[in-house]
């Protein structure tokens, strides 16, 4: 299925319809903060100066928004920097907009020193062998050598929920995953659950790793016809920093923003499992080598994670 799913999509996209000068954009995310800004621009676009229409669509899991993709459903989304490389390797017509530097965490059962070397016991990965939260920490470490052993669970919340029932002692978690970890713990402590805290935070762990990089693991990629029109893709960028920073400025609209497409976020942020809306754009040739490194450092230890061979420039939209 996952292969005639792709077949499918790279028949959509390396045949693409003519695009319509006057359609929307249709922006697709995931229920995580970097969402809101496309929420924002799709209700209220002449505060951020956009001169293009948008129509935002969730997405819930990687297999909906591959069909949406195939579908020609969407013109743009929010995914990892090594999915978008993968799909460009595939023969789509995908294109990176923009980066984001994402908050992922390792959450631990106590507390002590924020590095992975000084992690024991057992860190729990969401999902399988060869996925990626287990490439991503085997390039952080880089080598260095660690005392611990690694399970790999069906997902995030089983490794939440392994943590609270005392059966690891770390977990590797983006967010808004690694808060309500946190909230649901303090929920729980009556019940004997540990009081899990965030110890390591991926996003220094890399740069202490590779001094001078940024963790450039997700971006804001292009689709189909869409892909190429790079005054589309640049007046998008504008748009979306502008938005950003009303988010952060903003963060009760943001909420009811979420309220009306992300029920399960909003119910987060009301809550303070969401409490940082700043969200960190990465553009310009440094963030482009930013990403490259880091696709550098995942196709060392698996070429097939990001598509089977490192892409060229041609994987950005725009020109620094």
């Amino acid at each position: 299925m996952r292969t005639l799913l792709l077949t499918v999509l790279i028949l959509s996209m390396a045949c693409p319809a003519a695009a319509s000068d006057a359609s929307p954009l249709r922006l697709s995310g995931p229920p995580i903060a970097e969402s809101l800004p496309l929420l924002a621009m799709a209700h209220n676009g002449q505060a951020w100066a956009q001169d293009f229409d948008v129509r935002f669509i969730p997405w819930h899991s990687p297999d909906m928004l591959r069909a949406m993709v195939a579908g020609g459903q969407v013109d743009a989304a929010i995914v990892t920097t090594a999915a978008a490389s993968t799909l460009r390797n595939k023969g789509v017509n995908c294109r990176v907009a923009l980066l984001h530097e994402s908050p992922v965490w390792i959450v631990s059962v106590r507390p002590g020193a924020d590095t992975l070397e000084s992690l024991e016991g057992t860190l729990l990965f969401p999902f399988g062998p060869g996925e990626m939260p287990e490439l991503f920490y085997k390039a952080t470490m880089a080598g260095k050598q660690g005392n611990i052993t690694t399970r790999h669970t069906g997902g995030a919340l089983e490794a939440v929920n392994l943590l609270l029932a005392g059966k690891g002692d770390h977990a590797m978690l983006s967010e808004p995953t690694a808060s309500i970890a946190l909230l649901r713990s303090r929920a729980m402590r009556d019940k004997g659950a540990p009081l899990l805290v965030k110890r390591v935070d991926m996003c220094r762990a890399w740069e202490r790793s590779f001094p001078g990089h940024r963790l450039a693991a997700s971006c804001v990629a292009f689709f189909g016809p869409r892909a190429d029109e790079e005054q589309q893709v640049r007046a998008f960028n504008a748009a979306y920093a502008r938005a950003c920073a009303w988010v952060k400025e903003h963060p009760e609209k943001a909420l009811e923003l979420a309220r009306t497409h992300f029920p399960a976020l909003a119910s987060q942020m009301e809550t303070g499992a969401v409490d940082n809306l700043e969200i960190h754009i990465l553009e310009g040739t440094r963030a482009r080598n930013d990403a490259l490194f880091f696709l550098a450092r995942i196709n060392e230890i698996s070429p097939a994670a990001i598509g089977g061979a490192m892409p060229g420039n041609d994987l950005f939209g725009v020109n620094p």
